[in-house]
């Protein structure tokens, strides 16, 4: 589960590089609208103004100004699991959320915010790519926590820490896949040439494409998945990595496997209408792990047009995904995304065009449209440049 999501660019650059637009207490806490009835729980919407907190009893709170979930030595992070990078003094600092979890042993002269590239936090060691020049490439450093790091290989980008400690990289030149053992000493190779390569973090787990066929490893086995011909697939499928599970698709079927290879679930839907429609967000798995949900568009052109994009559940041994609300919108034309996240049976909607909604997937109530009040929140840009972000509270 994402603990938060960005929902526009703005605010990934805002948490790089600076807060939002301060604005006073008074004027963003003045007048605010009532919250729509039918909430399950607390939705916390980010503006420009700071936070809001739409609540189930009818009321709207402002819970402050927005602040950066990392300290400002942070020059870059994640939004995903808040692992983070910065210089001080020459000294590169890596930590997750407020706290510093490690420090450089040397100082390093280029302390551009990218001169740090991936970041992977495992549970005794860290991996980290530092560019001494965007001309030149990478290296891949390796240091436990609290020890001096050292470096072990150029042009190498760690993909995730195996169960054992051992790391497994991607070499950026051919694509291929290695293992590194915890003193990042070559330990044996995994793939030749696997360009789509998805690390499941939570699986300890690496999914790859090779010969038409989806394959898993966790840095020791290496076992097949099915062939894509057997499970419906074709061309280049996306594929994505859920936690115990993996999905892949085309753009007229989807299927959801677990690392046994067994299928999950399965579905198909008509030819797509318009050259950009599809599945338009992650796939996001319930608590419970019985079911999937995943947003897919109709009418959209990528040229700017107007049709639907609609939220669908798909649950375990199902063959047909369940439409559980559509929203009408104007497709932006680029950066054009939605997200879905669960609580209990509900899911919290939003996309880029800055529509948001509670859909309820057990259809016990109907859905709760947050459009109209995140409009009217002080500090909301209705032309999109500015913060806008949805969240369980």
């Amino acid at each position: 589960m994402k603990a938060f999501w960005v929902l526009a660019s703005a605010l990934l650059v805002a948490g790089a590089v600076g807060a939002a637009p301060a604005r006073s207490a008074a004027h963003c806490s003045a007048a605010l609208p009532p919250a729509p009835a039918g909430l399950p729980a607390s939705v916390v919407v980010t503006t420009n103004c700071g936070l809001f907190a739409l609540q189930p009893g009818g009321n709207v709170a402002y819970e402050g100004a927005w602040t950066r979930p990392v300290p400002a030595v942070a020059s870059s992070y994640s939004p995903e699991d808040l692992s983070w990078s910065g210089f001080l003094r020459g000294h590169i600092l890596i930590g997750r959320g407020m706290k510093v979890l490690w420090r450089s042993h040397d100082r390093y002269r280029s302390t551009h915010p990218g001169s740090v590239g991936e970041v992977l936090l495992g549970r005794r060691k860290l991996a980290f790519t530092y560019y001494t020049s965007f001309r030149r490439p990478s290296r891949l450093y390796l240091a436990a926590y609290g020890r001096a790091e050292h470096a072990v290989a150029r042009d190498e980008t760690p993909l995730l820490f195996t169960r054992s400690g051992a790391l497994i990289i991607q070499r950026n030149r051919g694509s291929a896949l290695v293992v590194r053992r915890g003193d990042g000493r070559l330990e044996r190779a995994l793939a030749p040439h696997a360009p789509e390569a998805h690390p499941d973090r939570v699986a300890g787990k690496v999914v790859y494409l090779r010969d038409e066929k989806l394959v898993a490893s966790d840095g020791v086995r290496v076992w097949e998945l099915g062939s894509l011909r057997r499970l419906g697939v074709t061309g280049w499928p996306t594929i994505e990595p859920l936690g115990q599970l993996v999905s892949l698709h085309d753009r007229r079927r989807l299927v959801v496997l677990d690392f046994s290879g067994h299928v999950f679930a399965t579905t198909v839907w008509p030819k797509p209408p318009k050259s950009a429609d599809g599945i338009s967000s992650s796939l996001e798995l319930n608590a419970a792990g019985t079911a999937v949900a995943f947003t897919a568009t109709s009418g959209n052109t990528a040229y700017g047009s107007h049709e639907s994009e609609t939220v669908y559940e798909l649950a375990a041994g199902h063959t047909a995904a369940d439409p559980l609300y559509k929203q009408e919108l104007d497709f932006n034309v680029c950066e054009r995304m939605a997200w879905l996240v669960w609580r209990g049976d509900r899911l919290l909607y939003a996309d880029t065009e800055q529509h948001a909604a509670v859909v309820d997937a057990a259809g016990a109530a109907g859905a709760v449209d947050l459009t109209g009040v995140i409009a009217a929140l002080p500090g909301f840009r209705p032309d999109g440049d500015g913060i806008f972000d949805v969240a369980w509270g």
